[in-house]
């Protein structure tokens, strides 16, 4: 934040995003408390966020607003016709691979499912290059020739990405919300996540899910998944209704009532 101190000419509104930090932490950890201190009011994307901050922070819940992101709609977008790795079906990940976002789990699920990592392949949209580690790792498991880094990270792969995909796997243990599920399911893509309580504010009764930290699970829950096409079909309808909750227009009109009513 620019400025040190409120001098009360001007407010001042505040949006975080998650608390990971601060519930992982082993130590005493509060980098957001200044900050708050001397904020108005406080936008979070989700009940989650705003129940962590009410715990960690002791923020009056009568000081915080939530309003749901909305998500990409690829307007004018055409399907690219050469991506890669389309010899066998695929299961897709987004995004950083990293900490929370619980890559290592969801592979080593796969890696355990004879029956999966033989009609499967991963693709990997985004998050940098695969590491030292994660490429030993793949080795390790015995299943380097089954996941795939995609090289472009534009629109009109990521929606093509969606479009053919067998489902998304989101295994994320934290998240402020999360997208990419909203994403997937407004274009008929089925998404299987972790239960996270923000994640699950998004996706309700639209995704398959399991137990982020329980790899047996997310093993089991992916094998029934995926080789029941009714199952697939249902998760299909109920996210396509599920995702026209969510809109960039509904978040901005939701994001300016809160200066509004704060400068009233």
């Amino acid at each position: 934040m620019a400025r040190m101190e409120n001098n009360n000419k001007s407010k001042v509104i505040l949006t975080v995003f998650d608390l990971w930090h601060e519930k992982n932490s082993k130590i005493l950890h509060r980098p957001k408390e200044y900050s708050l201190k001397i904020s108005d009011h406080i936008v979070c994307p989700s009940i989650s966020t705003k129940n962590d901050l009410i715990e960690i922070y002791n923020i009056d819940q009568k000081k915080i607003t939530v309003t749901y992101f909305g998500i990409e709609k690829f307007e004018n977008i055409k399907i690219r016709k050469d991506i890669k790795h389309h010899q066998k079906p695929f299961l897709l990940f987004i995004g950083a691979r990293g900490r929370y976002k619980n890559f290592n789990n969801f592979i080593k699920a796969y890696s355990k499912s004879e029956k999966i990592n033989k009609d499967f392949n991963i693709i990997c949209f985004g998050g940098g290059n695969f590491s030292s580690d994660e490429i030993n790792l793949f080795k390790k498991l015995k299943i380097f020739d089954c996941i795939h880094k995609e090289e472009n990270n534009d629109d009109q792969t990521l929606l093509t990405l969606y479009k053919s995909a067998k489902c998304l796997v989101y295994p994320s243990a934290h998240e402020g919300f999360g997208l990419p599920p909203i994403e997937a399911m407004s274009l008929g893509c089925p998404t299987i996540t972790s239960d996270h309580e923000g994640i699950m504010e998004g996706v309700g009764n639209a995704s398959a899910t399991f137990d982020p930290n329980n790899i047996l699970q997310i093993q089991m829950v992916m094998e029934e998944y995926l080789y029941s096409n009714d199952k697939l079909k249902e998760l299909i309808e109920l996210g396509k209704a599920q995702s026209k909750k969510f809109s960039w227009d509904k978040c901005a009109s939701e994001t300016l009532d809160v200066y509004k009513k704060l400068l009233d």
